[in-house]
């Protein structure tokens, strides 16, 4: 007579979590009877840290500054950037040209690029 798959699987997951649960109460106890940390919090503490950048708390967007810097008139990119970082804004990234450079150039609605280096209002 055929055992059905399905049936068969269930079984031997159940019986592999009960000797998984087992195994790992044995370890607990090796580990705590060393004086070593549990292997969750070992592997944590091994863990390389993670690195992030800490996002800067501007008053205004990047996109309302340049806004402001460009509606007098237009600007190339260095020019822009110099002078949204003189009215305060301030940059995290590594390199602030290629955040400015994503924005003029994905938002054509609000800026226009003139084709002789300067950007402006659109």
């Amino acid at each position: 007579m055929k055992r059905d798959p399905l049936k068969q699987y269930v079984s031997l997951r159940e019986s592999l979590l009960k000797r998984k649960a087992t195994l790992e109460a044995e370890l607990a106890k090796i580990n705590s009877a060393l004086g070593e940390a549990t292997p969750a919090k070992a592997s944590a503490a091994k863990a390389a840290p993670v690195r992030t950048r800490k996002r800067a708390q501007n008053s205004v967007s990047l996109k309302a500054a340049v806004s402001d810097v460009i509606k007098s008139k237009p600007l190339t990119r260095p020019e822009i950037l110099k002078a949204v970082e003189k009215a305060g804004y301030t940059f995290t990234a590594k390199d602030p040209l290629n955040s400015l450079n994503t924005l003029l150039y994905s938002n054509k609605k609000v800026f226009k690029n003139f084709g002789d280096g300067t950007f402006g209002l659109a």
